[in-house]
């Protein structure tokens, strides 16, 4: 049996090009509207790497609205950062 993590995504978002406040207002939306749509779907958000020696903040931010959303148990079930350390594969409840 594969694991959620090998499922390929449903739907996908990339923050590229967005300000730290757009990207996580952005993420949150998207991941609300793909929770209604497609219940327990995997799906992708796109954070870039970060500049070279300039951190994340993008992925940084990212990853704190994904852990309070499972945290309080609204739309994400479980995530991950995929081995490229550029996006997040996200299983949706």
């Amino acid at each position: 049996m594969l694991d959620w993590s090998d499922r390929r995504p449903e739907a996908e978002l990339d923050l590229h090009g967005q300000s730290v406040l757009e990207a996580v207002a952005n993420a949150e939306r998207f991941l609300r509207a793909q929770g209604k749509a497609r219940p327990g779907a995997v799906v992708r958000v796109v954070t870039g790497r970060g500049r070279a020696g300039g951190g994340a903040p993008i992925r940084t931010r990212v990853r704190t609205l994904l852990r309070g959303m499972r945290e309080r148990g609204a739309v994400v079930r479980d995530y991950l950062l995929e081995d490229t350390e550029g996006s997040f594969v996200v299983r949706l409840r």
